[in-house]
């Protein structure tokens, strides 16, 4: 047995202890509950006769009041204990409907997040194995219209709050859209009933039954649901006759035979052993690779949008003891969306005219001198959120390889990972053959996204990263002022470039800094929150995954070798690009600022555009390539 299959075993018993000891816990307060006999003091006779007690006590001691009806109402409303409905009129009759609806209604909303919290740690996986066929359609409807769903489910109280709770923790509904549309949802209907226990509360004779403010309060309870039932009708009937307008515009999707192997493959054999899923927000919220596979129907437009929620960074094959690759399986369906016309081009407008800018005539630039081999590619990041270092970069290729040359450009990495793999392929093909009619052979990249694109699709060029060839050229300078330990963040798309990792961090020894490896690092490391665009359309799932990384760090300075990751990750904790320290240390460092942020980053680029045009050593022949 190797080492990934112990740790999933590992962490699937102890799953299973955790598991064990919150099911004995909830049997232990249910036993508690019903044999002290708690339950008949939640009562509206119980409650009933000792309503004036309370109000004298509330009059006297009212936070004591309200949290003595916290400490009561949320076990209820999480353990799905009888009496929520009574404690709802109580609260009404105690502190009156308007503060009684605001303690009612966001306790209430917590309580039921809990207990969906609950329900979904303890069953979700079992239940999503074992009725996967009967669950799919469930589990896309609710991924195009849940929050609607929900909705309707609790405006209208026909089915039991409490089951509605259970069964939802057993979906893929993300908890914060249940907490906001549950809170939401449950508000009208919240304030009717407290507002009814007001009232109640009011009665000191029975001729006060009768009373007007009782009647009318009882009355739109009544109401209310039929009410609701006619709004959701008319705004279905909406929705619904959009979407069919919407369908008729858009053919059918029909999944490629690599698509279908690939699922096939995955459902077949993924252990769900749950490796891939501990440090990765999106599968942390879908579920297993099989439990996707088996509960999305990806035909569909919806389930195909989900493709577009996964970073692509390739955790999960480097963790997968059957070595499967959901990552690609995501990237074609990203792919089989674009050639449906189901992809939305204004979703992702900011990058795709980030991308377009790269190759425009106005930003890119060829300088290659006759006899030429090699250029250095900094790719767009690096020129406009560190010109002065990328040209120092530059300068100091120059003096071990004379004739070096310099591109630049984009390598439409963007409509790659989007899956507009067709005007990708016409866009890096056209950039790939202009270099190799001008003789170049080799391309030194100082982005790892560059890297990864001139690996994969650069025929006939080979691909070095330039830190590889600076740890050859360039003499140790340690770093004047004195740094913390530091540790290194492996961008995910050099996973599998062992030797560009090891380079890096021998120019960071170099610098006379002491090192800390992370946990994941390597073939294992993160993925920044910036892979695959995801911040577009799941900031929190991009957010999470920053978060993962920083919590790694344990407080550490970060170094790391894409500007990308460093423009992302220095958001929340102290990070700094490796190129940095060995071109501008003085520059550099804690509460200092080196990196150009946008919109500024254009002029940077233009700026170093025109003073490569000046030097003499690089001759220009072509200025665009599209």
């Amino acid at each position: 047995m190797n080492l990934p299959q112990v740790q999933a075993k590992k962490s699937l018993f102890s799953s299973m202890v955790l598991k064990g000891i919150l099911i004995l816990g909830i049997v232990i307060a249910f036993s508690v509950f019903f044999g002290t006999g708690l339950h008949y003091e939640l009562t509206l006779a119980a409650v009933k006769s000792h309503q004036l007690a309370l109000q004298q006590l509330y009059a006297g001691s009212p936070w004591l009041v309200v949290g003595g009806f916290l400490a009561c109402y949320l076990p209820v409303i999480i353990l799905n204990l009888p009496g929520a409905a009574v404690l709802g009129l109580v609260a009404g009759s105690i502190f009156g409907t308007l503060a009684g609806t605001m303690l009612v209604s966001f306790a209430g909303t917590i309580g039921a997040t809990m207990a969906c919290a609950l329900s979904r740690y303890l069953f979700r996986d079992m239940v999503q194995r074992r009725f996967a066929d009967k669950l799919k359609r469930v589990n896309v409807g609710l991924h195009n219209e849940g929050a609607l769903y929900l909705f309707s489910l609790r405006l209208l109280p026909v089915i039991p709050f409490f089951i509605i709770n259970l069964v939802m923790g057993l979906t893929t509904l993300r908890l914060t859209t249940f907490y906001w549309v549950s809170q939401l949802g449950m508000l009208p209907g919240t304030f009717l009933f407290v507002n009814a226990g007001n009232q109640l509360g009011l009665i000191d004779s029975p001729a006060a039954i009768l009373s007007p403010g009782l009647l009318v309060a009882f009355g739109l309870i009544g109401l209310f649901p039929l009410i609701a039932k006619r709004l959701l009708v008319w705004q279905r009937s909406t929705r619904q006759t959009s979407r069919q307008r919407q369908q008729a515009k858009t053919k059918p999707s029909v999944l490629p035979a690599t698509i279908s192997n690939q699922l096939a493959e995955i459902e077949n054999h993924c252990s769900e052993c749950g490796a891939c899923v501990k440090n990765c927000a999106f599968l942390s919220h879908y579920g297993t690779p099989k439990a996707i596979v088996a509960n999305y129907d990806f035909t569909d437009e919806g389930a195909q949008a989900m493709a577009y929620e996964c970073s692509l960074c390739g955790l999960c094959t480097a963790v997968c003891p059957e070595k499967l690759d959901p990552g690609k399986l995501f990237l074609d369906l990203r792919r089989a969306c674009v050639t449906s016309g189901r992809f939305s081009e204004s979703t992702y407008r900011k990058i795709l005219n980030y991308e377009n800018v790269g190759r425009s005539k106005l930003f890119s630039w060829q300088g290659i001198p006759n006899g030429c081999d090699t250029v250095f590619f900094p790719g767009c990041n690096l020129p406009g959120s560190r010109m002065a270092t990328t040209l120092r970069i530059f300068e100091n290729l120059q003096r071990t390889i004379p004739k070096i040359g310099m591109v630049l450009n984009c390598c439409s990495k963007p409509s790659h990972d989007l899956g507009r793999q067709e005007h990708f392929v016409a866009a890096f093909d056209t950039l790939r053959q202009s270099l190799q009619r001008q003789g170049v052979q080799r391309v030194l990249v100082a982005c790892p996204n560059c890297y990864k694109i001139f690996q994969q699709y650069g025929e006939g060029l080979e691909v070095q990263t330039v830190y590889e060839v600076l740890e050859v050229g360039q003499a140790a300078v340690p770093m004047v002022n004195a740094w913390n330990v530091v540790s290194v963040h492996d961008p995910c798309s050099m996973r599998d470039a062992d030797g560009v990792q090891q380079s890096v961090r021998r120019l960071v020894t170099g610098l006379g800094l002491e090192q800390v490896e992370m946990k994941h690092r390597g073939r294992r490391t993160l993925c920044c929150g910036e892979g695959g665009t995801v911040n577009a359309v799941r900031p929190s799932f991009a957010k999470g995954w920053a978060n993962m990384r920083a919590k790694e760090s344990q407080g550490r300075i970060v170094v790391t070798y894409c500007a990308g990751c460093c423009s992302f990750l220095e958001r929340i904790m102290p990070t700094f690009h490796i190129a940095d320290l060995l071109f501008l240390p003085e520059a550099t460092g804690p509460g200092k600022k080196s990196a150009t942020h946008a919109p500024f980053t254009y002029l940077q680029r233009l700026r170093l555009k025109r003073r490569l045009q000046k030097d003499p050593a690089l001759s220009v022949t072509s200025n665009r390539q599209r």
